[in-house]
C-alpha cells in the first residue's frame, strides 16, 4: 500500500506540475491554430488537414531548442519518406510489378535509413511516410496526398515551434536545482545507511539504498541536461546563465560524492573483508562517525553558513578514524585495503570542498 501511494504521488507530480500543465496548454493551442490554418492554404487537400495537429504533437517538447531540433528532424524524415514512397510508386506504375514487391522494398529501405542517428526523431516517421505515400497516393483521387501530407505536417511543426517560442518559453533551472537538492539528500541517506551497516551489518538494505541512488542519479543528470536545453534559443536564457552554471557545478560535485559513496559501499558491504578485519569496537565506532560526518557535509546546502564547519568536522572525524586504525605489522595488500575506506571518504569530502569559503587543498587524511 505505501508503494502504491508513492507511485500515485510520483504520477501526480509528473502529470500535474506547472511545467507539464503549461506544455499541455501550449500544445492544445498550437493544435487548434494548425487545424484552423490548413484550410486556408492553397494546393492542399482539406481531407488531410488532420495531419497538422498531429505535426504539433510530434514536435511539441517542453523546451524551444528540443522543439526546433525535433521539428527539423521530423521534416527531413518526412521529405525522405515521401520521396521514397513516390519513387516506389513510380516504379510500380512504370514496371507493372505486383504492389507487394515495392511495398517490401520501401519498408526495407526505410528501416535501413532509420538507422541514421542524425535523423533523430525523423527516423520514427520516415517509414510511416514512405508506406502512406506508396499505398494512399496510388489510389483514385490520391494524387494530392503526398503534397498535402508534407505541407500539413510542416504547418504543425512550424506552428508548434512558434507557439512554444512566443508563449512563455520555460526555464527549468529552478526545477533542476530542486532535484539536485533531492539527490544530495539521497547520497547522505546512503552514507548514513553505510554507517549503520558498519556497526550492524544489513547487506540487503545497503543494496536497496544503492539501487535507489543509481536510479536517482541517472534521472537527475537527465533533468539537469533538460534544464540546460531549455535555455538554448530561449530569449530569457542569457539572464539565467549563472543558474545553469551553478547547477552544472553542483551536479559534478554530487557525481563525485556518489562515486565515492558507491566505492565505500564496496568496502562496507563486506566485499573486501580485510578492509574492516581486526578493527576494535572503538575503531569501528570512529569509522561510523566519520561516515556520518561525511553524510552531514554532503547534505549541507552549498550556500549554508555551516558548510565550512561541517567540512572541518568531516576532516577531523576522518583523522580520528585513521588514528584508531590498528598499527600491527600486516602485509602491504592488507594495509592498502584498510586505508581504502579513508580514501573513499576523502573523495566524498573533496566533492563538497569547492563550495566552502576556505577550501582545504590538502589534509592529513589525504596524505596518509
Amino acid at each position: 500500500m505505501p508503494r502504491v501511494r508513492a507511485n500515485l504521488r510520483e504520477w501526480r507530480d509528473g502529470a500535474l506540475n506547472r511545467s507539464r500543465i503549461l506544455l499541455a496548454a501550449k500544445t492544445a493551442v498550437a493544435a487548434a491554430i494548425a487545424w484552423a490554418i490548413v484550410p486556408l492554404l492553397p494546393f492542399v487537400d482539406n481531407e488531410y488537414s488532420y495531419y497538422a495537429p498531429f505535426g504539433v504533437l510530434v514536435v511539441m517538447y517542453p523546451t524551444v531548442a528540443a522543439t526546433a531540433r525535433t521539428g527539423g528532424q521530423t521534416l527531413l524524415g518526412l521529405a525522405l519518406g515521401v520521396a521514397l514512397g513516390l519513387g516506389a510508386l513510380a516504379a510500380t506504375q512504370f514496371l507493372s510489378v505486383p504492389p507487394v514487391i515495392p511495398l517490401a522494398i520501401v519498408v526495407a529501405v526505410a528501416v535501413l535509413l532509420g538507422g541514421i542517428r542524425h535523423l533523430g526523431a525523423g527516423r520514427d516517421i520516415l517509414s510511416a511516410a514512405a508506406v502512406f505515400v506508396l499505398l494512399l497516393a496510388g489510389q483514385a483521387g490520391g494524387d494530392s496526398y503526398p503534397l498535402s501530407y508534407l505541407v500539413t505536417m510542416g504547418v504543425g511543426v512550424v506552428v508548434g515551434l512558434a507557439v512554444n517560442l512566443v508563449f512563455v518559453p520555460p526555464l527549468y533551472f529552478q526545477w533542476a536545482g530542486g532535484r539536485l537538492t533531492t539527490l544530495r539528500g539521497a547520497i547522505a541517506a546512503v552514507l548514513n545507511t553505510l554507517a549503520d551497516h558498519a556497526q550492524n551489518p544489513d547487506p540487503p538494505q545497503v543494496d536497496a539504498a544503492l539501487a535507489h541512488l543509481d536510479a536517482m542519479l541517472s534521472e537527475v543528470r537527465r533533468e539537469v541536461s533538460e534544464a540546460e536545453d531549455s535555455a538554448r534559443a530561449n530569449p530569457r536564457g542569457r539572464r539565467h546563465q549563472h543558474e545553469g552554471e551553478q547547477n552544472a557545478k553542483r551536479l559534478r560535485s554530487l557525481e563525485l560524492a556518489a562515486a565515492g559513496t558507491r566505492d565505500l559501499a564496496e568496502v562496507v558491504a563486506g566485499r573486501h573483508p580485510a578492509a574492516l578485519a581486526a578493527l576494535t569496537d572503538e575503531t569501528t565506532e570512529r569509522f561510523a562517525d566519520a561516515i556520518r560526518a561525511c553524510a552531514a557535509l554532503t547534505d549541507t546546502a552549498t550556500d549554508d553558513p555551516e558548510l565550512d564547519e561541517r567540512l572541518g568536522a568531516a576532516l577531523r572525524a576522518l583523522d580520528r578514524y585513521l588514528d584508531a586504525l590498528p598499527s600491527t605489522t600486516v602485509s602491504t595488500s592488507t594495509k592498502a585495503q584498510r586505508i581504502e575506506p579513508a580514501i573513499f571518504l576523502r573523495r566524498v569530502i573533496d566533492a563538497s570542498a569547492p563550495f566552502a569559503s576556505d577550501s582545504p587543498s590538502s589534509g592529513s587524511a589525504g596524505e596518509r
